[in-house]
């Protein structure tokens, strides 16, 4: 697996407009730097997991396939052009490797909400609390550092872990959107609701 810089950041990531604030640094975890992600990101490695039905069973990425390397950085620098999500790369503190994204966005400027969405592309970090270190992490940066109101998110009834996940992370089950997704196998699935308050807000 492509090992990462991440002490570098050739695109630093930031709002063009207020009031999202500019990540200076990585968000440090245990385990992890979330760090921008720019289109160094955009390797063979990367772009196995967007063609891994299983890994993107539970994203909407699948139904739009990125199918080389080229467009993988055309999409990654798609991306960078957002004025108002945070694309973080999750980077291991200990070998330096990209096992997956996640992200903050988009945020409500009006409402100062935004949502978090996570995915692990390395399955060999499957089971091993992933999730919840970086959710929490986020979610402290956008309470903390960007003053949020409100996180949330949604995530599909069948995908467990990633609910039980942002429930240790102390998210609330707000809703359920009842048949409102299709699973590879051609079944509905439901999509639960999940949000957190600032206790400081």
């Amino acid at each position: 697996m492509e090992r990462v810089d991440f002490t570098r950041t050739k695109v630093p990531l930031r709002a063009r407009r207020k009031p999202l604030v500019i990540l200076l640094k990585p968000i440090e975890t245990e385990r992890f730097s979330l760090v921008c992600l720019d289109e160094d990101f955009a390797t063979e490695t990367y772009l196995r997991w967007l063609a891994d039905d299983e890994t993107t069973a539970f994203l909407e990425t699948r139904f739009a396939p990125v199918g080389n390397l080229q467009l993988l950085r055309d999409y990654v620098t798609s991306l960078l052009k957002s004025t108002d999500s945070y694309l973080l790369a999750i980077v291991t503190n200990e070998t330096h490797e990209h096992i997956g994204n996640i992200k903050l966005g988009p945020i409500n400027v009006h409402h100062n909400t935004a949502s978090i969405g996570l995915f692990i592309g390395s399955k060999e970090w499957w089971g091993k609390g992933v999730a919840t270190e970086t959710v929490a992490a986020v979610t402290a940066w956008a309470f903390d550092t960007v003053a949020l109101t409100k996180v949330s998110a949604g995530a599909y009834a069948s995908n467990v872990a990633s609910i039980r996940a942002f429930e240790t992370c102390g998210f609330s089950r707000e809703g359920l959107l009842r048949s409102q997704v299709s699973l590879n196998s051609g079944e509905r699935d439901d999509v639960v609701m999940l949000g957190k308050v600032n206790p400081n807000a």
